[in-house]
């Protein structure tokens, strides 16, 4: 897991989705290596914060009318659904999953989200010039 870590490219320059990110990221990496003993319990916190942070994430798509909503939610989704089935009560299993995640959530960031990240700047920019607010 050494390869993972928060980098400064993972940022996609909202503050308001590199900070909920970076938190989600940091909780990932802390239950990696957390005791046997947390998993039990981490690993259903963690699935119910990306949940709430998903489910952000296709509201601020819907409100712009983003193409790709559809396919955005089936990965949230199939990554929910992986999760919802890892047996919390075998310790080696949970890892898999937790070792598993960062790689799909680093390229989702790449990929998805960076798509997300421009149109939201974009809105941003047009509300500017006609003097409206700039987020969402």
């Amino acid at each position: 897991m050494d390869e993972f870590a928060w980098a400064p490219e993972m940022e996609l320059g909202n503050p308001a989705l590199d900070e909920a990110h970076k938190a989600l990221f940091a909780e990932m990496m802390r239950l990696y290596t957390a005791p046997d003993s947390e998993l039990a319990e981490g690993l259903p916190q963690l699935c119910d914060k990306l949940e709430r942070d998903f489910r952000e994430e296709e509201d601020l798509m819907e409100a712009l009318d983003r193409p790709d909503v559809k396919e955005h939610r089936e990965q949230h989704a199939r990554v929910l659904s992986a999760l919802h089935h890892v047996e919390v009560g075998e310790p080696a299993e949970a890892r898999e999953a937790l070792m598993l995640l960062p790689q799909w959530f680093q390229q989702h960031l790449a990929t998805m989200d960076r798509a997300l990240a421009a149109d939201l700047h974009q809105a941003g920019q047009s509300r500017q010039k006609r003097g409206g607010y700039a987020t969402l």
